[in-house]
């Protein structure tokens, strides 16, 4: 099982050491905060869509909508949440875009085994995870986006097909590298990247309540 990093400081490197970590937290921070106005200005365009053409969807988006924002809201001072509330965040996160972007995304998330479901993550994180295949990656109805959410052992695995967008190949990367310096911080196993020809994937190792 994972656990929470141990770490010895020399006195000397305290204060490098705060400053390193906060940073972290704040460039994290800073991505969740760029990424709900985009999210809720494509949200609300969707929504006023549906409101003219189909009312009934209109009003299960919005009643989505709202639990998403309460969970963002609520997690933003929250430096972890149990796996559970992230999956079930993520469900309603996972049918608003699935509902804007149709047949060209393909959402699959299999059910953990219950006794992972109380390890803890970082909020938000599969929400970044999937608007940055989103954002990276060609969704056609033709040719759909595959995410899959899949937990092996205690790791959370988020793996796409790959059709790249000849775009923001560098906020790519500094998004995930925001993400991988503050699991640095949380756990002795560091969060991986794997990408082949046709896939790329995210490996988030899953953490233990501090006893």
């Amino acid at each position: 099982m994972n656990r929470r990093a141990k770490i010895s400081i020399a006195p000397g490197k305290a204060r490098e050491y705060s400053f390193d970590i906060i940073n972290s937290d704040v460039k994290y921070q800073n991505l969740v905060s760029q990424l709900n106005p985009h999210f809720l200005f494509n949200s609300l365009a969707t929504l006023e869509s549906l409101i003219h053409s189909d009312p009934r969807l209109a009003v299960k988006f919005l009643s989505q909508l709202t639990r998403v924002y309460r969970y963002i809201l609520s997690t933003r001072e929250t430096p972890l949440v149990a796996l559970a509330d992230e999956l079930s965040f993520i469900k309603d996160y996972a049918d608003l875009l699935q509902t804007r972007f149709g047949k060209g995304l393909q959402i699959h998330l299999k059910a953990p085994n219950s006794k992972v479901l109380q390890t803890q993550i970082v909020p938000a994180v599969l929400q970044i995870l999937i608007e940055n295949a989103t954002r990276h990656n060609i969704t056609d109805p033709d040719s759909p986006l595959c995410i899959s959410i899949e937990v092996m052992g205690y790791t959370l695995v988020v793996e796409n097909n790959l059709q790249k967008k000849q775009i923001l190949e560098a906020k790519r990367q500094e998004t995930l590298q925001s993400l991988g310096n503050l699991y640095n911080y949380l756990s002795t196993v560091p969060l991986t990247i794997e990408q082949t020809k046709s896939t790329f994937r995210v490996i988030v190792p899953l953490l233990n309540k501090e006893s």
